[in-house]
């Protein structure tokens, strides 16, 4: 086991970044976005794979999520991150994220769940900083790269 300091620094950062990605889906997964868009800088940039420009700021980003459908439910599994330090305070990190959705959180079962209405496979792009409130996201850019239609929306 390495006890070199510039390693273990590394590896912290590293971690920390991980945490920020993960504690992002889940506060979209939960719905608390105003924990969300604090997890971004404040003049971070979120670019979503449905509009073309991007959002800027805490404001504009709370704003989208806010107009989000009340009984929509998603799920985002975050897989495959790898994290590169570009500085001790800049990291790039690559995500995978599958994401299932529906948009019928009404008819949720207590046992088997809502019916899923989307599956998508994107990557989180994420351009993080350190700040003196730890790691933050200063630009994220979410694409889709593989989607598989649902058996009740084919024709």
């Amino acid at each position: 086991m390495t006890t070199d300091p510039a390693v273990l620094n590394t590896l912290l950062a590293e971690h920390a970044i991980h945490r920020l990605v993960l504690d992002a889906q889940h506060a979209l997964d939960t719905k608390q976005f105003e924990y969300f868009v604090q997890l971004f800088t404040p003049e971070g940039r979120l670019y979503r794979p449905t509009t073309p420009d991007p959002l800027i700021g805490r404001e504009a980003i709370l704003q989208a999520y806010l107009k989000n459908p009340p009984n929509r439910l998603n799920r985002h599994l975050v897989t495959n991150q790898r994290v590169t330090l570009v500085s001790e305070t800049e990291a790039d990190s690559l995500a995978y994220v599958t994401l299932y959705s529906s948009e019928a959180g009404e008819l949720e079962s207590e046992v088997f769940g809502a019916p899923v209405h989307r599956s998508l496979v994107g990557e989180y792009h994420d351009r993080c900083v350190l700040t003196d409130a730890g790691w933050r996201l200063q630009e994220r850019r979410a694409l889709f790269v593989l989607n598989q239609p649902i058996a009740s929306q084919q024709p």
